[in-house]
């Protein structure tokens, strides 16, 4: 039996971008140092056998620097054999206990992974302190870290080489993907290796601005350039002068406003409501995650504003980059329990301890769709936390699993993206669970049942849309025009107030009783105040 590692090469060895091979990279380890390490196991046209086992094969850095085998007393020695064939791979695993699970379900003496499983990934769960995932990763050259961005996976490398290229070119920029992806933590990492970076960064959802207000947002006014223009107010471009504006949701601002738009990218000239134009030096990075060439088709969306934007990036979805999930469910667990004083429950576990996060709750999050992406992985690994408050080992009870079982807007997700195929089952193994049911379509949702789902979320428009499995710029068109949504710009400004008054100036609390999200009420707030801007 051969060992791979010497014949596969890795990021520090490679001399070309676009070697494919095969590996496995820990999702969860008893010392969660050492998760998001990474084994290679075959080159893309190479045969044989590797293993897996607590003594071999050698896993490796991020970096790819070598750090050895597995090496914990609390993973098994019994071997994981792993067979490249010409269609997939082939597992076998002889002992009896610990036992291996492949996507969730016990591997039963041996398994054959099609080429379409393979390409898909594996969680693979090899006793129950380790987890596992098994695909195709891809050679991208070192870059360097970027702050806030997580994950070695190929998508995730590619993406801070992009960002490396594109920071400085000082172009428009648009980002593309789905809500929760982390298109703001990508722009503001633009910003941050530009030439700019000294300057200011204005961050912008332009979903939450009323297009009645839009100009006056974005541009500024002049005082008594309109009904309530008490004073003089600086818009976004004129905050972002010298440094960089972003933009969210681009696709939710008004055809009018669009041709503004244009003429600030194209010729850095703004015109404040009610003023006189003047220049701007500021470089835009919009982001969207609507299809915006087909607003185009429907005369919805400029098409000169969009080929203003030549240069894009796309953000890759959670579920397109699993094999990251372990690294950032710690990287996200570590900052609350750091908040909550407990980080120490993640130090290396002793071989008699369990460790804090249970391997199989890890492999278990490998596998969800992630509707949400990491803005749901985040709220999962708070609630993992105040969970486990106090307790020396974690544990995953009924409320937890349920956020990351099939939900409608799974359902929604899978519609765009191919599910995980779950592997073969083998004699014995019970039958997979029966489908969650069909998500609504957009236009079959009713008033009542929106208003309703608003209310359970807290009237935040992210979660209902999370909620309901609809994008957040159909969500806030239909929230603009229900009837008994409430509008934060139409709400008297004494109002506010005693409603802050009476909560002791907790925005959260005094946004709920208003029934009004928690950033449109910061929003009225600054517009009430413009000396906060």
């Amino acid at each position: 039996m051969r060992d791979p590692n010497p014949t596969i090469l890795t990021p520090t060895e490679a001399d070309d971008a676009g070697h494919r091979f095969i590996a496995a990279r820990v999702l969860a380890h008893p010392d969660p140092a050492r998760v998001g390490e990474f084994a290679p196991l075959f080159d893309a046209n190479d045969g044989g056998t590797a293993t897996l086992s607590r003594e071999s094969p050698d896993f490796r850095t991020p970096a790819g620097a070598r750090s050895g085998p597995l090496a914990s007393a609390r993973i098994s020695r019994n071997q994981l054999l792993i067979q490249r064939l010409p269609g997939g791979l082939g597992l076998r695993y002889d002992a009896p206990s610990p036992g291996v699970e492949v996507n969730g379900r016990p591997l039963v003496k041996e398994l054959t992974l099609s080429t379409d499983e393979l390409q898909a990934g594996i969680a693979v769960l090899l006793g129950r302190d380790l987890a596992l995932w098994i695909g195709w990763f891809e050679h991208i050259d070192t870059v360097a870290a970027v702050p806030g961005l997580i994950g070695e996976g190929t998508e995730m490398r590619r993406l801070r080489q992009q960002i490396c290229i594109l920071a400085d070119l000082d172009v428009p920029v648009l980002l593309r993907g789905e809500t929760g992806v982390g298109k703001e933590l990508v722009a503001a990492a633009i910003h941050r290796h530009s030439k700019r970076s000294k300057g200011s960064y204005v961050a912008v959802n332009l979903a939450g601005v009323p297009p009645s207000m839009a100009a006056s947002e974005l541009f500024g006014h002049k005082r008594g350039a309109f009904t309530g223009a008490t004073e003089e107010r600086r818009g976004y471009f004129a905050q972002a002068d010298g440094g960089t504006l972003f933009l969210d949701e681009i696709g939710d601002v008004g055809f009018d406003v669009q041709s503004l738009l244009l003429r600030a990218v194209q010729e850095r000239v703004i015109q404040p409501v009610g003023g006189t134009t003047r220049q701007v030096d500021v470089r835009l990075i919009a982001a969207t995650d609507s299809d915006l060439e087909t607003a185009v088709a429907r005369r919805e969306f400029r098409e000169p504003l969009l080929r203003r934007f030549s240069c894009e990036l796309r953000v890759p979805t959670l579920r397109a980059r699993r094999e990251d999930v372990g690294l950032l469910f710690y990287h996200l667990l570590r900052g609350h329990l750091q908040k909550m004083g407990e980080e120490h429950r993640l130090e290396r576990a002793g071989d008699g301890d369990e460790p804090f996060v249970p391997a199989p709750f890890v492999a278990a999050l490998a596998l969800h769709a992630w509707p949400g992406n990491v803005r749901e992985l985040a709220n999962v690994a708070l609630k993992f936390a105040v969970e486990n408050r106090g307790r020396a080992r974690g544990r995953a009870g009924e409320e937890l699993m349920r956020l990351i079982t099939p939900r409608r807007a799974d359902a929604g997700a899978a519609a765009t993206t191919p599910a995980i195929p779950a592997p073969p089952r083998s004699p014995g193994t019970p039958a997979a669970a029966t489908a969650p049911p069909a998500v609504k379509r957009a236009e079959e949702l009713s008033d009542a049942e929106l208003l309703e789902a608003f209310r359970a979320e807290a009237f935040s428009p992210e979660r209902t849309a999370r909620r309901l499995g609809l994008s957040k710029s159909y969500l806030y068109k239909r929230l603009r025009a229900h009837p008994e949504v409430a509008r934060a710009h139409s709400i008297p400004a004494a109002e506010i107030r005693a409603v802050l008054r009476d909560c002791s100036g907790d925005v959260v609390t005094a946004a709920a009783r208003l029934r009004i999200s928690t950033r449109a009420l910061r929003l009225q707030l600054r517009r009430l105040d413009p000396t906060s801007a």
